[in-house]
């Protein structure tokens, strides 16, 4: 009896006696090639194919004796596109993916869009290397969500006179990629748009055109390393219902900015005096364009910090604390900020931070990421390093109760810094603090260390938890 039992676990297929609908979601998960040819295994998977609802095309995964031939993998991907979407007709399709190096591709990629289309497609993401308008078809879809763009210089087609640009779409995802300047203004402006999220990581390369605009956008996140300066004349971003932003980018000139209904901002501007001049592809740039030539601290983001006053949450990097204090006129009050959070670095300051403290009176919640920083003359009264100037705290008013530092390593500079937080934080409440350590045997004397500082406190509430 028990080697019967045996020889039926050992021969049952247990993922095929898995419902339909099961087995329909385990196969889209894989690349479309892959799932295609799980489904010519046996009979009982000869019919899921028609249950795959996220298509995945990408030539990588097409195999040759010579990867040269790009002509032949782009013909054999659109051909294999093509059955694909034959067979899956009548089938609804959530997400349509299409990757290609190959230039014979574009031709085609209208058609394979329209195909896709006609599937009631949710979502299209597109990565190609070449240029590719957007087809009109695709800008007028009523069924699509969300579409991704990577790489490549994609313009839009003339729209029909009165016609609504993505008239449903929620979700703009464009990963290196080139527009006209019209046609970039234009892809944000839609009319239930809530998502966008750019990205430019190559520093040579023309990307977003440094503008974004629409009603209905709730999320932004943008990061940008163009080198471009004419990119950062003025960076426009009008979007009064946003309430999430992530911004990281070189500080620019001027901004323009709406976002009256923002919660939460996340900041890492950078100063041009930290531009990469060991890039590759440097010596491109011409000297014209270079930066500095007014100075170290080219920009200003007055604006930009005054638009995003009325946040609940504020983040910042160790380059926005500099940038904050050297290319900001001035710094508004932070009324309804109750949480802060920025990270340290050991060749970045804390001279902004006495002045940001004073200016958030709601202040409840300090997230520190180190305790290590850059000291200078002018380091601020918010750091242990000037104490002995004997300057009244700006902490002594702060009504932060909750403090929570991460990779805390018990240096003798951290250890000092901690000792200064808790004896001049009144309202203090919690210290919560994550110790790292390199080695296991250290992380006890590190814990006892700053519970010795726990007498210190200044307020008799204050506790400490390791997190």
């Amino acid at each position: 009896m028990a080697c019967k039992k045996m020889e039926t676990a050992s021969g049952d297929d247990l993922i095929s006696s898995l419902p339909d609908e099961i087995l329909g979601q385990i196969l889209s998960l894989v690349p479309t090639r892959l799932a295609a040819s799980t489904c010519a295994l046996s009979k009982r998977w000869r019919n899921m194919l028609s249950l795959v609802h996220n298509l995945d095309f990408n030539d990588d995964y097409l195999v040759y004796y010579n990867r040269r031939y790009s002509k032949t993998r782009g013909h054999d991907l659109v051909d294999y596109v093509d059955r694909s979407l034959v067979l899956l007709r009548g089938s609804p399709i959530k997400k349509f993916s299409l990757k290609s190096s190959s230039e014979f591709v574009r031709p085609h990629v209208d058609r394979l869009i329209s195909n896709a289309l006609e599937c009631g497609v949710l979502e299209v993401h597109l990565e190609l290397i070449s240029f590719q308008c957007i087809p009109t078809e695709l800008l007028l879809s009523r069924t699509l969500v969300k579409l991704t763009l990577t790489d490549g210089y994609y313009p839009l087609d003339r729209l029909p006179p009165g016609s609504l640009l993505f008239p449903a779409l929620k979700t703009l995802s464009l990963f290196s990629v080139c527009f006209a300047v019209l046609a970039s203004s234009e892809m944000c402006d839609c009319p239930v748009l809530e998502e966008v999220n750019i990205c430019d990581d190559i520093p040579l390369k023309a990307g977003w055109i440094s503008q974004v605009s629409g009603s209905s956008i709730q999320r932004i996140i943008i990061f940008s390393r163009s080198h471009n300066l004419h990119h950062y004349s003025c960076v426009i971003i009008t979007t009064p219902n946003l309430v999430f932003l992530d911004y990281s980018s070189y500080v620019a000139k001027d901004y323009l900015v709406q976002v009256d209904s923002l919660i939460e901002a996340r900041l890492d501007l950078r100063l041009w005096k930290y531009y990469d001049y060991d890039h590759p592809f440097s010596f491109l740039v011409p000297f014209s364009h270079d930066p500095l030539r007014d100075g170290d601290y080219w920009g200003d983001a007055t604006k930009l910090v005054a638009a995003i006053r009325n946040v609940v949450t504020l983040y910042l990097s160790p380059d926005s604390l500099e940038v904050l204090y050297f290319c900001c006129k001035s710094i508004p009050e932070f009324n309804n900020l109750v949480k802060l959070s920025f990270e340290s670095h050991k060749e970045r300051s804390w001279q902004v931070l006495p002045l940001l403290l004073q200016r958030s009176p709601n202040l409840e919640n300090l997230v520190i990421k180190g305790l290590v920083h850059k000291t200078t003359d002018q380091c601020g009264d918010v750091c242990a390093c000037s104490h002995q100037r004997k300057i009244p705290s700006c902490l002594l008013s702060c009504p932060v109760k909750v403090l929570k530092i991460f990779g805390y390593g018990g240096s003798c500079q951290e250890v000092k810094q901690m000792r200064y937080f808790m004896e001049n934080l009144k309202c203090l409440e919690w210290v919560k603090v994550k110790v790292q350590v390199d080695q296991q045997d250290n992380y006890l004397p590190v814990t006892n260390d700053l519970m010795n500082l726990l007498p210190t406190a200044s307020s008799s509430e204050c506790k400490i938890h390791f997190i």
